[in-house]
C-alpha cells in the first residue's frame, strides 16, 4: 500500500517538474519577448519545488534510490548487517518523525497567523504542508521497512539479512 502511495506521490512529482518546465519556459518568452515578465512564476516555482522534493522522499527510499555506503558493511556477517539495518530505520525514523511534528508546528503557525507570500499573496501554509506530508509519507515508508527488518531478524536463520525492498514487482538494486 504504501508503495503505491510513494509511487504516486513520485508521479505527481514528475507532472509538477513538466509544469514547473512550462511555467518557466512561459515566463521567459513573455519577459524577452513581449517584455511582461510574469511575477508569480519565480514564487509559484518555488513552491512547487518542494512538493517535488519532499514528495518524493518515500518513492525514493522504497524503491532503494538513496545513497548507501557498503564500504563498511561488506564485511559484516548477514545478521550484523540486518541488525544495523533495524538500528539505522530506527533512528532515522525518530529523527524524521521529529522533523515532521516541527515543520507541522510550523505551518499550523503560519496557518493560524495568515502568512502570505511576499509577492503574489499566496497562503504560506499550503507549500508549506509538503513539507510534513512528504515527511511522514517518508516516516511511515521507514516504519514499514523497520518492522520487515525486525520480523525478518526473528525469523528463520537461512533469511536472516537486510530485507531487500521492491516495488511493484520491480528488483531492488543487487548492492542490496
Amino acid at each position: 500500500m504504501i508503495e503505491r502511495i510513494a509511487k504516486g506521490a513520485a508521479l505527481v512529482g514528475g507532472v509538477v517538474t513538466l509544469l514547473i518546465t512550462v511555467l518557466i519556459s512561459f515566463d521567459v518568452l513573455m519577459r524577452y519577448f513581449v517584455d511582461a515578465p510574469q511575477l508569480f512564476v519565480d514564487e509559484l516555482a518555488s513552491y512547487l519545488q518542494i512538493l517535488i522534493i519532499f514528495g518524493g522522499l518515500a518513492y525514493t527510499f522504497v524503491s532503494g534510490g538513496h545513497v548507501r555506503v557498503d564500504l563498511l558493511t561488506n564485511s559484516l556477517t548477514p545478521v550484523r548487517r540486518a541488525r544495523l539495518r533495524a538500528l539505522t530505520l530506527l533512528v532515522g525514523c525518530g529523527l524524521v518523525l521529529i522533523v515532521t511534528w516541527v515543520t507541522l508546528q510550523t505551518t499550523i503557525t503560519a496557518f493560524d497567523y495568515g502568512r502570505l507570500s511576499a509577492v503574489m499573496l499566496y497562503p504560506l501554509w499550503l507549500p508549506m504542508a509538503f513539507i510534513p506530508l512528504g515527511l511522514a509519507l517518508f516516516a511511515i515508508a521507514m516504519l514499514i521497512a523497520l518492522a520487515r527488518q525486525l520480523r525478518r531478524l526473528n525469523g528463520p536463520k537461512s533469511e536472516l539479512g537486510e530485507v531487500r525492498l521492491e516495488l511493484s514487482g520491480e528488483k531492488a538494486p543487487k548492492s542490496l
